[in-house]
């Protein structure tokens, strides 16, 4: 979305969201609580895990296989809690946290549940480890590796695909990769770019001298890693990427300005000079090959005509452009 500057959230939908990350922490420990099993002394004196639960006023036999899974899920649920609560409560400390991320952080919960769940399987399946019955596995482990799951979601499913590309990989010197059509490199860059309607971008509307690095880095929100700048005219000044932005701010005292940043040599080869331009006209393949063509460039620009000086289009990073070059 193209903005001036992205105004925070109206107090009543903090103070909602807020209400929902307290009532989600309290029902989530409960739910831990009650699924977490526990050994008992069977009819025969053998050693063996507690089926019977107590959830408010239901209560009810569960098996030692389904128990477990349930409490994976909820521990999933509980470790994308963690994330987005500290997430959550850093945002509304700093005066920024804006609505629009709202859905973001009422399924962070859901999200890790479903993801740990696809985790347990392919631990329980032998992919990561040997399998074994629910009532010989300890549930302190498979809580732990539950709650990080949904704690750090971006890795997880970083080691499922590089598990699921060892699993079935494909060399290079056949199969797909010898096709010179392959569908996505041939796609029509504006099928497959992030239109400019979708950006969260920053407009200039003060001189860079008076632009405030903090008004910039207060737009990155959740999953904004990078910040098109803008002028009137939609043309693009600068492509500033989180990690730099913050590292120059703490690199920098007092109150830091675009002008300060656009001036370090390093630095603005990195927002200014390692950006391609390609045309609307272009293909994926096109965009690829600019980027490639590009030092140190991670992101490409479509214009009318493919010129720097044109208002912008559309965008594409290297993370869609190298997932478009496997399809």
């Amino acid at each position: 979305m193209t903005t001036d500057r992205v105004k925070p959230a109206d107090q009543l939908r903090t103070n909602l969201i807020g209400f929902y990350m307290i009532v989600m922490a309290i029902f989530l420990a409960y739910v831990v609580y009650v699924l977490f099993p526990d050994r008992v002394v069977g009819s025969d004196n053998v050693m063996q895990w507690n089926t019977a639960i107590q959830f408010f006023y239901y209560s009810d036999n569960i098996q030692p296989e389904m128990r477990l899974l349930l409490l994976v899920m909820a521990m999933g649920a509980l470790g994308s809690y963690v994330h987005a609560g500290t997430s959550f409560v850093s945002y509304v400390g700093n005066r920024s946290f804006v609505g629009s991320w709202t859905w973001w952080y009422i399924l962070r919960p859901f999200i890790g549940l479903a993801l740990a769940v696809v985790f347990y399987f392919v631990i329980r399946g032998g992919l990561l480890s040997g399998g074994a019955v629910a009532s010989d596995i300890s549930p302190f482990g498979f809580a732990a590796v539950a709650g990080l799951v949904g704690m750090f979601s971006k890795q997880a499913t970083d080691k499922l695909e590089e598990l699921f590309n060892n699993l079935f990989k494909v060399s290079k010197e056949g199969g797909d990769f010898q096709r010179d059509d392959k569908l996505g490199t041939n796609r029509p860059v504006e099928e497959k770019m992030l239109p400019l309607s979708r950006i969260t971008v920053f407009k200039l509307t003060l001189p860079e001298g008076k632009t405030k690095l903090a008004d910039i880095d207060a737009l990155c929100g959740p999953g904004i890693t990078r910040i098109p700048v803008i002028d009137d005219d939609g043309v693009l000044r600068y492509l500033i990427h989180r990690s730099l932005l913050k590292e120059f701010m703490a690199a920098r005292t007092g109150d830091p300005t675009l002008a300060d940043l656009a001036q370090d040599a390093d630095k603005r080869a990195l927002i200014v000079d390692a950006i391609a331009f390609v045309p609307l006209s272009a293909t994926v393949g096109d965009a690829k090959a600019a980027m490639d063509a590009t030092s140190k460039c991670q992101d490409v620009i479509v214009t009318h005509n493919g010129k720097r000086d044109e208002p912008v289009i559309g965008w594409l990073t290297n993370i869609e452009l190298g997932r478009l070059a496997r399809v």
